[in-house]
């Protein structure tokens, strides 16, 4: 009668301890699928835009309006291409104002007078705005400078044997820890500024490069690889896009596979291992209890 009351108990602490260390691992396995995304946060297209001549500096800037902060007026002396990132911006253009909100643009014309301003009271707006300069030349609207205003990055490239019409197009994203996109080619001209995080560009031909927030890079035209989050937290960017119209901005590459010696092992074939070995403990167990069980009855 005493193994009789031993061995129950000795089982159900057997089946308790196997099942807790199954449902530890079972969160590890149900997460193996989830890949980290990338985002939009801005995709605004001017089409049909004329250039400065076959060589030009595309310039752009991130800029930072605090609550009710409000720009000097700005005469365009050429095309001006707005979009907002955060918030809300008050884009007004020859006494006309227009509200234009987080992922949208507009562009203004040259010789126009601008003035941008958050009329808000609590959120800070963030202006991305690109324009197509004569090499050398400047703008006021990279150079903001008054209260509450701050120019977060700007940047610079010059652009060599332009067609005379193109299309503008900016963009953003926001990248998870561990993303990376697919292989491609770059196929026409543009320049980023990196917001946050740290940005990796990683080619087929071994090059590496990456960016951390404030500075500006390109993933070189022409040249098959991928970009990356190289960070532990989520990374961000925004882009100018000066394209051929018709053309397409990128061009996806397949890589070559890397030889299949018969050695290699899945990436995660050692999270299924374990919750595999784990399903075989709390079977062996039960069996290996329930055989005691019933050796005891035979004893009594």
């Amino acid at each position: 009668m005493t193994m009789q009351r031993i061995i129950p108990s000795t089982r159900r602490l057997l089946m308790v301890m196997a099942l807790a260390l199954l449902a530890s691992v079972l969160p590890l396995t149900s997460a193996v699928g989830q890949a980290p995304t990338a985002r939009s946060l801005l995709n605004v297209p001017f089409k049909g835009v004329a250039t400065p001549g076959p060589t030009f500096d595309l310039v752009q800037s991130v800029v930072d309006f605090g609550p009710g902060a409000t720009s000097h007026v700005i005469t365009t002396g050429t095309a001006h291409y707005l979009s907002v990132l955060d918030g809300d911006l008050t884009v007004s253009v020859d006494g006309k104002a227009e509200v234009v909100g987080a992922g949208k643009g507009m562009s203004v014309p040259a010789g126009a007078k601008l003035i941008l301003s958050n009329a808000g009271t609590a959120q800070t707006a963030r202006l991305f705005a690109a324009t197509l300069l004569s090499v050398g030349a400047v703008t006021d609207v990279h150079f903001l400078s008054a209260p509450g205003i701050k120019v977060f990055a700007t940047a610079r490239r010059t652009m060599f044997n332009a067609p005379a019409v193109v299309d503008i197009t900016q963009m953003a994203a926001v990248y998870d820890a561990g993303y990376r996109t697919a292989n491609h080619v770059m196929n026409e001209f543009h320049l980023m500024i990196h917001l946050a995080g740290q940005t990796g560009y990683a080619y087929l031909d071994g090059g590496v490069e990456s960016y951390a927030a404030g500075t500006q890079g390109v993933m070189y035209e022409a040249r098959a690889g991928w970009m990356r989050n190289d960070g532990q937290s989520t990374s961000s960017m925004a882009w100018t896009w000066v394209g051929t119209p018709g053309k397409p901005l990128t061009t996806a590459v397949v890589a070559p596979a890397p030889p299949n010696t018969g050695t290699g092992q899945a990436k995660d074939a050692p999270t299924y291992a374990a919750a595999t070995g784990l399903i075989l403990t709390v079977l062996g167990l039960s069996a290996f209890a329930a055989t005691r069980t019933r050796r005891a009855h035979l004893t009594d």
